[in-house]
């Protein structure tokens, strides 16, 4: 079995710019979700497909980025584990949103538990992976002790990241943000107590384009299905 290492709570991968001609615009607000068995081949297909029948969007380009994405994120996941199993199956989200004031302040967060891990022990991080074909990348705080100690004051109060929006806004009003480019793959993990601080980006006045996906094993990607209601190798809109 190959080596198992802790993977970090962030990366952002080299990045490599994306074609100028990939699309504009987008016309109606929506999201997509696949949760089923990974395939690279027929999820960049399918997310082309998707994409381009309400954008502007070349298809086959997409379809070119989209693989590259998959290829990177299924390999960068099992790389930690040693084990095709921990990227069986996914859940590809696209989320396609017209210009929205809904994030001009920011809504700093952690990403909570995604599923009940059934990983061997030495249980490792899971993490999403994630890059923006359209629109203002997504923002992510710089780790630092003041992030931590805000944190940690808001645990203790029992406050929820989504009850205090406006108060995490203003407090980490001021820290450093990684600078995430368009097109920029990242990795974050979720459900850990290092998880990265990230918000979607202020929208005002621009279509966005954002794409994550996630790996699990089909047991754990199932657990998903039952907490969203959503079909196992079906799409859910």
């Amino acid at each position: 079995m190959a080596s198992i290492s802790r993977p970090t709570p962030f990366v952002a991968f080299p990045h490599k710019p994306l074609p100028s001609n990939l699309l504009s615009s987008v016309a109606k607000k929506q999201c997509h979700g696949i949760f089923g068995p990974f395939d690279a081949g027929l999820l960049a297909k399918t997310a082309a497909v998707n994409i381009s029948s309400n954008s502007d969007a070349n298809p086959e380009l997409v379809e070119e980025v989209m693989r590259d994405f998959l290829a990177l994120a299924h390999q960068d996941c099992i790389s930690h584990e040693g084990s095709t199993q921990v990227a069986h199956s996914c859940w590809l989200c696209i989320r396609m949103t017209l210009p929205t004031d809904d994030w001009a302040e920011p809504r700093w967060h952690q990403d909570g538990r995604m599923f009940n891990c059934s990983c061997p022990e030495p249980k490792l991080p899971h993490s999403k992976y994630a890059f923006t074909l359209l629109g203002p990348s997504t923002r992510v705080l710089e780790p630092s002790a003041y992030v931590d100690e805000v944190l940690a004051s808001l645990r203790q109060s029992g406050q929820t990241q989504h009850r205090s929006r406006s108060e995490l806004a203003t407090k980490l009003a001021d820290c450093p943000e990684v600078d995430v480019q368009l097109g920029q793959f990242i990795r974050f993990s979720w459900g850990q107590i290092d998880s990265p601080m990230h918000s979607e980006p202020d929208s005002t006045g621009v279509h966005r384009v954002f794409i994550s996906v996630l790996y699990g094993s089909e047991e754990e990607i199932r657990d998903m299905c039952r907490v969203r209601e959503a079909e196992y190798g079906q799409w859910k809109t």
